[in-house]
């Protein structure tokens, strides 16, 4: 038996994305075992898009592979995903559009500061992002060839405000998990369960097996510091040595359900706020920690500010269809519904303009003021007329109890709701309304189309959840975990929400891990 263990000194440490250092030395424990209890090629953290990006195109390559899977569920965020793809650089439904666009197009895109100034691809790796364009393009059909199908037609114009840009469609059988963004047709659904269960599909019939709820709890390196395989956290509490001869990728999802690691990155994503995916998948920053006590850090994505944060209307579950074991769908409160809402804080007072875009153009955005609202608690409020317009429920299924209230006075609601400036605030509001001026929050008039004047009336959570956290462990442009030193770590890579410095999404981390797969079984 090998016994080598390599320490760094904390003072050396590299701080936690520039915000402060880690709190115990980094080490890697190269305590070899006397027997393994499996052996496999390749090991893979999680079975979410970039691990099943890894998984597959590893499989492809003629490797052995073994994913480890910490939640109870396939798939991660993939599965209960809206199944709108962001695809570009020339795809099949693009060119079926008459759309034209290509490789070279899509990346001056991206890079190009007069293209769009909220974009941070720029600012990436761009080894890694020119090989993420060029794996883009190839896509759809890259999907098509392992058994995902695609719905004909693109969104062109973007799905909704958070969700800006071109979208492809990937089509299934039901509705999956997750909820539907794009309307199902007699043909099917457009849900991420059409991406993910056909690739599990696939990998498992080349010979690759899935485990779940297996977490990896760290890596095992040999005696000259290559990465061999994995220790497995077993249901049953025991430890597996895992064998992988050629190494492991880290595609474990990122961190958004811890709640002190989230506020390292953003102090307002407190424990008042959800997180996404939950039930369904926790992410914990597991996979993360592996790579942190490897030797690897973690770097910023500095991706766009909205992408981390979503909002949902009375519910505390994000992205979940009617009657969902996983929670209530809530209220459907977007584009030009905002017409006839307001929102206010806990003390019953609005504190932003009414308006569903991104730019409020006032220096903040909505989530800047929700966030810094007391205990980041917001209430929508409507009348009567305007839930029998959308028919808009606030009782189960719809929505979740203690998250929606009715009263036949505003006073009333006001009471249900503990805020004790309601009732005067909608008569502000209603007065508003009548000059077409808003004195407060200077909301357009256009956007003032009703006062909010007919009981019963209505107030509904409005749920502030944490979607992307934008970090995790440093790649290399070819998705190898850099250390210290900016050295790869040899075995070892990261993709999807694990990896920082060059964004996720479904499709971006599923290309990630493809990537770390090229690299990985080529060399």
């Amino acid at each position: 038996m090998t016994t080598r263990r390599s320490f760094l000194k904390t003072s050396s440490l590299t701080a936690v994305a520039g915000l402060g250092g880690v709190a115990e030395a980094v080490f890697a424990n190269t305590t070899l075992p006397s027997a393994w209890d499996l052996s496999t090629e390749i090991v893979v953290a999680g079975s979410g898009p970039a691990g099943m990006g890894a998984a597959v195109t590893a499989i492809d390559n003629n490797a052995k592979v073994l994913i480890f899977e910490k939640g109870k569920n396939y798939g991660g965020c993939g599965v209960i995903s809206a199944g709108i793809l962001k695809l570009e650089g020339g795809t099949r439904s693009q060119k079926a559009a008459g759309i034209q666009d290509s490789v070279e197009q899509y990346y001056k895109r991206l890079t190009n500061p007069n293209e769009d100034l909220s974009r941070a691809e720029r600012m990436g790796n761009q080894e890694l992002l020119a090989k993420k364009v060029e794996h883009t393009a190839a896509f759809e059909d890259w999907a098509i060839n392992h058994g995902v199908k695609f719905r004909p037609g693109l969104t062109t114009a973007g799905v909704d405000s958070q969700h800006p840009g071109m979208w492809h469609h990937v089509w299934w059988k039901d509705g999956g998990e997750g909820r539907n963004m794009i309307s199902p047709n007699k043909d099917g659904y457009v849900t991420g369960a059409g991406l993910m269960l056909p690739l599990k599909e696939y990998f498992e019939s080349k010979g690759g097996r899935i485990y779940l709820e297996h977490k990896v709890t760290s890596v095992i390196k040999d005696a000259n510091g290559r990465v061999i395989g994995v220790e497995v956290l077993s249901p049953n509490g025991k430890i597996l040595k895992v064998l992988a001869t050629k190494g492991v990728v880290l595609a474990g999802g990122g961190f958004r359900g811890n709640v002190p690691m989230r506020m390292l990155f953003d102090a307002r994503m407190t424990k008042n706020m959800i997180a996404t995916g939950e039930p369904f998948v926790f992410q914990d920053g597991s996979a993360i920690k592996v790579g942190v006590k490897a030797g690897g850090f973690m770097v910023r994505d500095g991706n766009r500010p909205h992408s981390n944060f979503r909002r949902k209307f009375g519910t505390i579950h994000y992205n979940f269809p009617l009657n969902s074991p996983y929670g209530a769908p809530g209220l459907d409160v977007a584009g030009n519904r905002w017409n006839q809402i307001i929102f206010t804080n806990k003390n019953g007072d609005r504190f932003v303009q009414e308006v569903d875009k991104w730019d409020l153009g006032t220096g903040y955005n909505f989530y800047d003021l929700a966030l810094a609202q007391p205990d980041q608690l917001i209430w929508t409020i409507f009348d009567d007329a305007t839930a029998k317009k959308y028919r808009w429920s606030t009782k189960p299924p719809v929505c979740e109890e203690g998250l929606a209230f009715d009263a036949n006075t505003l006073d009333e609601l006001g009471k249900l709701t503990n805020q004790p400036n309601l009732a005067q605030t909608v008569e502000r509001y209603n007065n508003f309304v009548d000059t077409k001026a808003d004195s407060d929050f200077g909301r357009p008039a256009a956007t003032m189309t009703k006062k909010i004047e007919k009981a019963p009336f209505h107030a509904v959570r409005c749920v502030l959840a944490v979607h992307n956290i934008s970090a995790g462990l440093a790649i290399n442009g070819d998705g190898q975990v850099i250390d210290i030193d900016l050295q790869p770590i040899p075995g070892l890579y990261a993709a999807g929400e694990s990896a920082g410095g060059i964004g996720g999404g479904v499709t971006g981390s599923m290309i990630v891990g493809q990537i770390a797969a090229e690299h990985l079984t080529n060399n």
